[in-house]
């Protein structure tokens, strides 16, 4: 009987890692598809449109790590010309600035799918242990 368990927890790792790998990368990419509409939603501007194209969904170490991103080299501007200060305003828009309120679409956007997000991984791992 051990060594039945032993097997079978053993084998768990590779039983694993393929159907996780592919539910945490469908709910990064649908987090990701959110937060774009988040910011189609907000007012138009030439930021929201780089912004909107710099969400995206990167690979992690290991099959079963992604990260979902905004902002980055696409929003990144010196903020006054010649100033040599970078300012990424991927970050103005999710937390405001002196001259503008804040216009959230990125962590929002987390906490609304959190909740549904984890179900859907909950039942990869239960579909997975009970097959």
């Amino acid at each position: 009987m051990a060594e039945g368990l032993d097997d079978f927890l053993n084998s768990l790792p590779d039983k694993l890692t393929e159907p996780l790998s592919d539910v945490l990368r469908e709910q990064a990419f649908r987090l990701s598809d959110a937060q774009r509409a988040a910011l189609q939603a907000l007012e138009q501007s030439p930021e929201t449109g780089a912004l909107e194209a710099s969400c995206t969904v990167a690979a992690g170490a290991n099959d079963l790590e992604y990260f979902v991103e905004a902002g980055g080299d696409m929003t990144t501007k010196e903020v006054r010309a010649g100033s040599g200060e970078p300012y990424d305003y991927a970050l103005g828009f999710e937390f405001g600035t002196s001259r503008q309120p804040a216009r959230p679409f990125f962590y929002n956007t987390y906490e609304a799918m959190r909740d549904d997000m984890q179900q859907a991984i909950d039942d990869a791992v239960s579909e997975v242990l009970n097959d």
